[in-house]
């Protein structure tokens, strides 16, 4: 398990660095990003540092064990509200198959997984 939550550390912390060092570049190349509006800057950076912030918190997770729990829930406040927001534009705007299949593929599962590491570690213990 603690593998599995260094490696989502990792995708949400080179996420966050990459929207922080290089916006523009993380706009153009994250698939659908460029559908949702006009590139904002200065909107990429603050999402960033919500990305570095729960891939830290995951970080700790996995070197903490006995703080885990308490630090996955940081982490998914930022990771589920964003998963829950995509879900809900896809409710609003209807279902495209690729838009659908991104989104839970790179916002929901990520954000999901945490979660479900947590509950099985508490289950197993």
């Amino acid at each position: 398990m603690r593998s599995l939550l260094c490696a989502l550390s990792a995708l949400q912390l080179l996420n966050g660095l990459l929207m922080l060092l290089a916006p523009q570049f993380w706009y153009g190349a994250m698939p659908g990003v460029t559908e949702t509006g006009p590139f904002n800057v200065h909107f990429v950076r603050d999402t960033g540092l919500g990305f570095l912030s729960a891939g830290f918190a995951l970080w700790l997770a996995a070197i903490y064990p006995l703080s885990a729990r308490l630090l996955v829930t940081a982490a998914s406040v930022f990771l589920l509200g964003h998963a829950l927001l995509h879900l809900a534009e896809i409710a609003m705007h209807g279902p495209e198959l690729g838009h659908i299949s991104r989104d839970l593929a790179l916002i929901v599962v990520p954000a999901l997984l945490p979660l479900m590491i947590i509950a099985r570690r508490r289950s197993h213990a």
